[in-house]
């Protein structure tokens, strides 16, 4: 059975239906009556919860779709005969692997008990396919766990699902597989990372990969009794093809470039140089892998089916910033995001202003825990800041002269100042802020500190992004305005801070990606910077029993 799961099923499936009902039918047909079946099967509606069944049917949901429908049973025929409307459910539940699902969610085990006469099995079949397609149509639509219970920082409410009312729009149309198709995300991101999935678990189904030993560092060019495992373990991964070396212990450009196009995969440092954080990264198990996918199209699933015809995407994990339009990718952008003690959180808004040469008003945590400290120790810190200060006065805030105000008086529980950066090159937010309301104040906006992006990874804010190029990504919507006289340039060379309303504003979705497929084909991991993979991949193999998610929960805490 463990092989159904993971297989699509096309080849097995048939064998499992003939099993479940065909042969029951050829042997008993005559001993079946219809009212024999409708008489089980309200039976077992009247006392369902009193049956020992993993996962447990809703025997609610289904007594109110069996009670409203005109034919007792709703995926066989009055004789028994499964309908070709429940063999593609069938069918459908087998490949619910595909989407990083369990078959056994959807009552696999529990179909076609031998034990059972064949009117009892017939009903409860059909319930528990019922059930099946609740359970599918809420686990597509929204996850299978609530996001709240595994992320803190997740704040993108789910859309709400009506699992009965899609069992009936299935069963009028006679075709529910349609209907739950279009219930997963409706994006090409979520396609190829099904297809990543796929492609993992062929590679988990293969030998263990080797792992490697904490050794000095190995750099190109160097002899080492690590090399030969090291080229063992890219081959089994598929990364090192055709590998002939003459000196099998030489870290020869061939590997070298192997290393590099590996490193680069993870978002490591491409320096092919062997040290903790590649060798971390090479001993990640295909099983790992394979749960680490899985997390991350159930993150899918937690976000509205469709994005919409045009909006931004910020990968918070992978350091990115995309702007997609009828589902092509744009633009792209390296971004820097949140450091872990100030996470930036996923959440859904939108963009409606850019802010030309912005004011900087100083968050109240980064003054008195980042400005205050600083300037307590280099009394013209703030000064050279271009930072105003500003305290609260009968008519509103007044300006304050830094040099005059004893800094030792104050601390992080009595701070009764307001701090501004005026707009210029040495801006924190840069020359161009995305305005974009949200309870969290975080926005998109430049940076004056352009080498960080040089960085592999990026988490050096306070929450908000910034991202690289922000310039061409502004010309982009605000060219698309109408209506719009003067040239965005000339705007920023006027220095003077400035609202540009959007003609059409555009949505934006912040979300915590650690695995994805890039615009290349090429499966991209990252390292769980906020921890956030490690409660989530537990929390599905809690449901289901998973080991390899055990085996990656175990792989991150060791990292610690």
């Amino acid at each position: 059975m463990q092989e159904i799961y993971r297989q699509s099923g096309r080849f097995l499936a048939p064998l499992l239906v003939l099993s479940l009902w065909l042969v029951p039918v050829q042997a008993e047909q005559s001993e079946t009556r219809s009212l024999t079946l409708v008489t089980t099967l309200q039976s077992l509606l009247l006392t369902g919860e009193n049956l020992a069944l993993t996962p447990s049917p809703d025997w609610e949901a289904l007594r109110a779709v069996y009670r409203e429908r005109p034919e007792p049973l709703l995926w066989h025929a009055p004789t028994g005969e499964l309908s070709d409307a429940g063999l593609e459910l069938l069918q459908f539940i087998l490949e619910s692997g595909r989407h990083g699902l369990e078959p056994r969610a959807y009552h696999l085990d529990n179909l076609g008990n031998p034990l059972l006469t064949r009117a009892q099995r017939i009903a409860r079949n059909d319930l528990l396919l019922s059930d099946g397609f609740l359970r599918l149509a809420r686990h597509l639509a929204q996850g299978e766990l609530d996001p709240g219970s595994v992320d803190p920082l997740w704040k993108i409410p789910r859309q709400p699902v009506d699992p009965g009312a899609l069992l009936r729009q299935a069963l009028e149309q006679q075709d529910p597989v349609a209907v739950l198709r279009s219930l997963a995300p409706q994006n090409e991101d979520y396609q190829r990372l099904q297809q990543a999935l796929a492609e993992y678990r062929e590679l988990a189904d293969q030998a263990p990969w080797p792992s490697l030993p904490p050794t000095p560092l190995v750099r190109p060019g160097d002899r080492s009794p690590l090399i030969p495992l090291l080229r063992r373990r890219l081959a089994a991964s598929g990364h090192l093809l055709n590998d002939g070396s003459e000196d099998p212990t030489l870290y020869d450009p061939l590997l070298q470039a192997t290393v590099e196009s590996f490193q680069h995969q993870h978002g490591l440092k491409t320096d092919a140089i062997i040290g903790p954080d590649t060798r971390a990264a090479l001993n990640v198990t295909a099983q790992q892998r394979v749960a680490q996918i899985r997390a991350n199209l159930e993150r899918w699933r937690w976000l509205p089916r469709q994005l919409g015809d045009r909006y931004i995407l910020v990968n918070i994990g992978g350091y990115q910033v995309q702007l997609v339009e009828q589902g092509r990718v744009q633009l792209e952008k390296r971004a820097i995001i949140g450091r872990p003690l100030r996470s930036t959180p996923s959440f859904a808004t939108r963009i409606t202003h850019l802010v030309a040469n912005p004011t900087w008003t100083v968050p109240w945590r980064i003054a008195v825990e980042d400005l205050l400290p600083e300037q307590k120790r280099d009394s013209e810190y703030l000064l050279r800041k271009n930072i105003q200060v500003q305290q609260r006065g009968e008519e509103g805030w007044i300006d304050q002269d830094p040099a005059m105000i004893d800094w030792t008086g104050y601390n992080r529980y009595h701070f009764p100042f307001r701090l501004r950066q005026a707009p210029g090159d040495g801006n924190s937010l840069g020359r161009i802020k995305f305005h974009m309301p949200n309870p969290y104040s975080i926005y998109l906006h430049d940076t004056p500190a352009q080498s960080l992006f040089q960085h592999p990874v990026r988490d050096f804010s306070s929450g908000c992004v910034r991202v690289e190029g922000i310039r061409e990504l502004a010309e982009h919507l605000y060219t698309q305005a109408d209506g719009q006289q003067q040239p965005l340039g000339e705007v920023l060379d006027a220095r003077q801070p400035r609202y540009l309303r959007l003609e059409r504003p555009i949505d934006v979705f912040l979300v915590y990606f650690t695995s994805w497929v890039d615009l290349k084909g090429k499966t991209q991991f990252r390292p769980d910077i906020y921890n956030l993979d490690a409660p989530l991949t537990l929390a599905l193999q809690q449901l289901h029993h998973r080991p390899e998610a055990r085996l990656a929960y175990r792989e991150e805490q060791s990292r610690d």
